[in-house]
């Protein structure tokens, strides 16, 4: 792969570039093939980011191509390699879950248990059983050389091109322009996937532009940041706001942002579009206001995920409380009855809010929310969610298959875990993402008890007037902005723009509605038909036999 990727970047350097192109895919065969044959998450990890660095490559490439032709093939083929390192790992993996035999399923299960297990010994410190990680290694080898065997005769891979004409489609019908991020070493790309067109664009990294980004995410690391310093914040969310370049509205108000690097913690819905002298935050103008905005982990994941499929909108709700500790979490009850109040399900208070409780009952309805205590982590510890009885590392829930209409979680931090080149935040969501969940509701920071029962309970009352998920966030934070029973200080982003919808966009519920009163108005109006019909029939035949009989 070395001699083949310096043979492509002398063809570069000679402008020779699509000899170059020709080099560069070699070696993405040859990772293509070494990735197969991995087992464990950090080595796939370590192959994407080499691929990853070799795509940033090719990108420049693909642009200078398309200045020199003008051909819009190049863009898109640009676009085909930058998907295929975005999350490829979580991309393989929903993939070979749906194609993986029932052993290989189980061997990968037993595969992620003894990892599981591992991490949680070594959390331990001075105090971890060096013998029960040896015996975990040593399982988790003999599964690694079963599971190699299995794959090495059925390999599961994603499709190495996806269906690009399909994927703009599926924009143009759900109304809705794509900015997709790509974060390299020198360069930010972005493209923008707007009515079946796709343009390529990029700016240096390398100088202060990493420094204006980082400063406007800064403003959401402590509650009085912003309040502290609201003229900064104008400045900064206006420059981050320019800098990335974001669309301005036009006929189109549906936005899907699939962020990448340091963008993954970067709320958005709170840049500023234009500054204002004002201090009152509900009449700052924010992204927010121009575009109802989604997010997605990739576009493979956007164009092949699917609309809400349950009829009944049912609640598995988990709420540990913590009463009488140091975790109490007050506002949470009010949450709670909030919720239960407009929606059927099980709530699991208090004790019986246990890991083992959820995961018996998380397959039976259409809702999953969490409301619950959760961590980031840090470089050694994995992030974590903390149900009553435990703390579930976010690996730990990858075995759970689950298959929900929407995951919420009503914690601290949920969106926030080790950033990985190319694969992304390992986060609680991620982990739930693995797991099945194609629609989260999750948070970006340490979110405030008081203000998430009170965004949460606008949420859930759009939800059941059946807003979809999608539109319900976005209704959600613009209602918490006009209520004047909050204060103004309250009212700062960083209370509101914590939470991110991550997927579908389209409500497959409303669409079927739709057809299906279409359809029972049609039955009516020929039940109708038919019976006027009859009626008609019967009188004028009752008419016939009158004259019939007086004559």
């Amino acid at each position: 792969m070395d001699i083949l990727d310096l043979q492509a970047a002398i063809f570069a350097h000679q402008n020779q570039l699509k000899k170059a192109l020709e080099g560069y895919q070699l070696s993405f065969h040859i990772e293509n093939l070494l990735m197969s044959g991995l087992v464990y998450e950090n080595s796939k990890i370590i192959s994407q980011i080499r691929a990853r660095n070799r795509t940033e490559k090719c990108l420049l490439i693909y642009d200078r191509l398309y200045k020199r032709e003008n051909r819009a093939e190049y863009l898109e083929e640009a676009f085909q390699l930058a998907e295929k390192t975005k999350s490829g790992i979580l991309k393989r993996h929903l993939s070979n879950n749906k194609k993986a035999s029932a052993k290989e399923k189980q061997l990968l299960q037993e595969f992620q248990n003894a990892n599981n297990s591992i991490l949680k010994e070594q959390q331990k410190g001075n105090l971890a059983n060096i013998s029960v990680i040896n015996s975990a290694i040593k399982k988790q080898n003999e599964l690694m050389l079963s599971l190699k065997r299995i794959q090495s005769q059925n390999q599961n891979s994603i499709a190495e091109n996806f269906d690009f004409k399909a994927f703009s489609s599926k924009l143009e019908k759900e109304k809705a322009i794509m900015i997709y991020y790509f974060m390299g070493a020198e360069y930010l790309y972005y493209f923008t996937i707007q009515n079946n067109q796709i343009s390529l664009n990029h700016f240096d990294v390398t100088d202060n532009a990493n420094s204006r980004i980082l400063k406007f995410i800064d403003y959401f690391r402590t509650p009085d940041a912003i309040t502290n310093d609201i003229v900064g914040y104008n400045y900064y969310g206006k420059s981050a706001y320019e800098l990335l370049k974001l669309p301005s509205n036009q006929n189109c108000k549906n936005l899907i942002i699939v962020p990448d690097g340091i963008l993954n913690f970067l709320p958005f819905e709170a840049l500023i579009t234009k500054e204002s002298n004002t201090t009152n935050f509900a009449k700052m103008h924010y992204l927010l206001n121009d575009f109802k905005i989604a997010y997605n982990t990739s576009a493979n994941i956007y164009l092949n995920s699917k609309p809400v499929q349950k009829s009944e909108k049912t609640v598995l709700g988990v709420f540990p409380v913590f009463e009488k500790t140091a975790f109490e979490l007050t506002y949470s009850k009010k949450e709670l009855e909030s919720i239960r109040s407009n929606f059927k399900g099980k709530y699991l208070e208090n004790a019986d809010a246990t890991f083992a409780n959820f995961k018996n009952n998380a397959s039976n309805y259409a809702i999953l929310h969490l409301s619950t205590h959760a961590s980031s982590g840090d470089i050694e510890t994995p992030a974590s969610i903390k149900f009553y009885d435990q703390e579930i590392f976010y690996s730990e829930l990858y075995n759970l298959h689950i298959n929900p209409d929407l995951v919420v979680l009503s914690a601290c931090e949920t969106g926030i875990g080790k950033l990985y080149k190319a694969e992304g935040a390992m986060s609680v969501a991620r982990g739930f993402q693995f797991a099945g969940a194609q629609n989260l509701l999750f948070s970006l920071w340490k979110v405030n008890d008081f203000t998430t029962s009170v965004f949460m309970e606008d949420f859930y009352k759009n939800v059941n007037h059946n807003v979809s998920y999608f539109e319900a966030n976005n209704k959600a934070k613009l209602d918490y902005l006009n209520n004047k029973s909050i204060s103004n200080v309250k009212k700062s982003p960083y209370y509101w723009s914590s939470f991110v919808y991550y997927g579908s966009v389209s409500n497959e519920e409303e669409s079927s509605n739709y057809i299906y009163y279409i359809v029972s108005l049609l039955i009516l109006i020929g039940l109708f038909l038919i019976f006027n019909r009859n009626r008609k029939w019967k009188i004028f035949t009752n008419t016939s036999k009158k004259r019939n009989t007086k004559k």
